[in-house]
């Protein structure tokens, strides 16, 4: 495969795909895997560009971060958070989500730092929530907070806990580039120009999904894709 045709690894999550639009294709191969496994792949040199968690990102010497591009939240994102039925207190246990390690990091500031509870921490989706208390991302979150109304289910939002207690954004995800990868300019300005048209095509990305009004509030107002001062 020529460097003509950059290799692109993205997560398969909605919040993503204003950054996909015109990408996929003719422009470049895009292949899409949940954020800790992404990580692995674009280690292993499968990819020249990946939208990886920022803490994988932040612990790599080897890319560098595409400016002017991110997945962020100033307030509540609705797709990171933790699910639980008892008091927040009371909670002991809590599954983490193999699949973000941002998420499971963040998780670990919001509980100890902000509500000074000290949990056990265990990797596993099948932790029964009605005893504990387990993080969920991503479009699964999105769909729990749906099939939980009118229980007793709650949700701890994660980015709506970081921006209370600090008054800043919370960046999820940046786009992580080679530093040895031949054409970094102009695959930067492909990813910079495929967020431009996604963001004016919102709408028609939202109307495709379950609940259209849902959707599009969601990419509007509870999903940030820039990367500026605030974020840095």
């Amino acid at each position: 495969m020529t460097e003509s045709v950059p290799r692109i690894g993205c997560v398969p999550y909605l919040n993503a795909r204003p950054l996909l639009e015109g990408l996929e294709g003719c422009v470049a191969h895009v292949k899409k895997i949940v954020p800790a496994k992404l990580f692995d792949h674009y280690q292993a040199g499968e990819f020249d560009a990946a939208l990886l968690s920022s803490v994988d990102v932040i612990s790599m010497d080897d890319s560098e971060v595409v400016d002017g591009v991110s997945i962020s939240s100033k307030g509540e994102v609705q797709s990171v958070v933790m699910a639980y039925t008892k008091d927040l207190q009371g909670i002991t246990k809590v599954a983490l989500d193999p699949s973000s390690h941002t998420s499971n990091a963040l998780l670990r500031i919001v509980l100890e730092e902000f509500h000074g509870i000290f949990p056990d921490y265990v990797q596993s989706e099948s932790i029964e929530l009605y005893k504990n208390a387990r993080l969920v991302i991503g479009d699964p979150a999105l769909s729990l907070r749906k099939q939980a109304l009118g229980s007793d289910v709650r949700f701890l939002d994660l980015g709506g806990e970081w921006f209370r207690n600090t008054g800043l954004p919370f960046v999820f995800a940046l786009w992580a580039l080679k530093k040895d990868y031949t054409n970094k300019k102009e695959i930067s300005d492909l990813l910079r120009s495929c967020k431009n048209l996604g963001l004016s095509h919102r709408r028609e990305i939202a109307v495709l999904e379950d609940d259209p009004d849902f959707a599009l509030y969601y990419l509007t107002e509870s999903i940030r894709y820039d990367l500026g001062v605030e974020e840095k």
